[in-house]
């Protein structure tokens, strides 16, 4: 079975969605599906097409983000979806509404089947406020299969009334060999590396540098935390590299103008697992979410979390059982709550080892991508 991965980001881009395909992929594979990623090419620096994990990677369009790149690369990619799609059983799209029409649309013309993931809440409904939207969401709604990784996102499918054969249920996954708790002597090790003493606590925050993860609020908590536990450190890791939301500069600009003690930003990383296996208690402050992979990362280390009452993250945190919940915006709450962590060792240990449990449980790779395989072989066998 061959599948076309569709996703308007993708490696070195991380985020997400990038990450949890970059994941599954290997699975997929394992189980007898050839793989390729067609994505678009943000940057002049970024080859038209190479290998990435021994997979196959299209880029497509030319490099930038305003309205002329965004139509060309549209344009390129249902050229590509039309000719060489063809030679692809499924077309499998990730992130967004648009990507899943433009699959739908190619899949009319050459008999091929789709599936369209949403990966975030809150993006399907206000595309009915304006006809062009009401427009993607009649096509949308076509598609042979819609995987919705979340009640929240589940609830605003029924709510435009997308047939209920088309909703696949399925989560998020992570890799619970990679992320997993570690020992005290690693632990030591990694933050030396890092630059950190022995003795420090650290907060660690990992995502996209985009309004909509809420760090800002986390920023602004700090001051409050420090003043209480002045050797605890705030490791940021992510960026907001070709996201036209981000707050990467404006948040290291604040930072530095208000004088914030106490607060690294590390950037992008290959290997996040690093980062939360030198942390105490894991921040996610978001505002909207899917399923977030971040969270199921840390929660799958052991790590307590502090996170928002949103879509997908309450499908994850059982509030005092998994990690605490708290409601977007509220950093005097956030800076309570992870005060209440680093003053509760014990309390925050069985968070942690609550959602390590969770995540070995419920979430693991191999029992999605077997859903996943299971879908395309229906999907298929259904327009034959």
């Amino acid at each position: 079975m061959r599948i076309l991965m569709v996703i308007e980001r993708y490696i070195p881009i991380w985020g997400g969605a990038e990450n949890q395909l970059r994941q599954l992929i290997p699975h997929l594979r394992s189980k007898g599906c050839e793989v390729e990623v067609v994505t678009r090419r943000w940057d002049a620096s970024l080859a038209a097409r190479e290998a990435i994990d021994s997979v196959t990677v299209h880029r497509l369009g030319i490099p930038g983000s305003g309205i002329i790149p965004t139509l060309l690369f549209t344009l390129a990619l249902f050229c590509f979806l039309l000719t060489k799609g063809r030679k692809f059983e499924v077309l499998h799209s990730h992130g967004v509404v648009n990507m899943g029409v433009l699959c739908r649309l190619a899949c009319f013309f050459t008999g091929r089947v789709n599936v369209a993931k949403i990966a975030t809440a809150g993006k399907i409904l206000p595309l009915q406020k304006k006809i062009p939207g009401r427009i993607l969401l009649a096509i949308f709604k076509k598609c042979h299969a819609i995987a919705a990784i979340s009640e929240e996102i589940r609830e605003e499918l029924r709510t435009i009334k997308t047939p209920p054969r088309r909703i696949f249920t399925t989560t998020n996954g992570v890799d619970c060999l990679r992320f997993q708790p570690s020992s005290a002597e690693d632990k030591l090790k990694l933050r030396e590396a890092a630059g950190f003493k022995a003795e420090d606590r650290i907060v660690l925050f990992s995502g996209r540098l985009v309004h909509r993860k809420g760090l800002d609020t986390l920023i602004k908590a700090w001051p409050e935390v420090t003043s209480s536990a002045p050797d605890t450190q705030l490791v940021i890791v992510g960026s907001g590299r070709n996201q036209p939301d981000s707050i990467e500069q404006e948040m290291i600009t604040r930072v530095q103008q208000l004088g914030i003690k106490n607060i690294h930003f590390r950037g992008e990383t290959t290997h996040p697992e690093k980062y939360l296996a030198m942390a105490d208690i894991f921040a996610f402050p978001s505002r909207l979410e899917g399923f977030p992979n971040a969270l199921m990362e840390a929660m799958a280390c052991g790590l307590p979390t502090v996170a928002t009452t949103i879509g997908g993250v309450i499908d994850l945190i059982t509030d005092q059982k998994t990690g605490l919940l708290i409601p977007p915006e509220d950093h005097h709450l956030l800076a309570g709550q992870i005060l209440f962590l680093l003053n509760n060792p014990e309390r925050a240990r069985i968070f942690g080892q609550n959602g390590r449990l969770l995540m070995l449980e419920k979430y693991s790779f191999e029992s999605i991508c077997s859903d996943y395989v299971s879908l395309y072989r229906r999907i298929i066998k259904l327009t034959r």
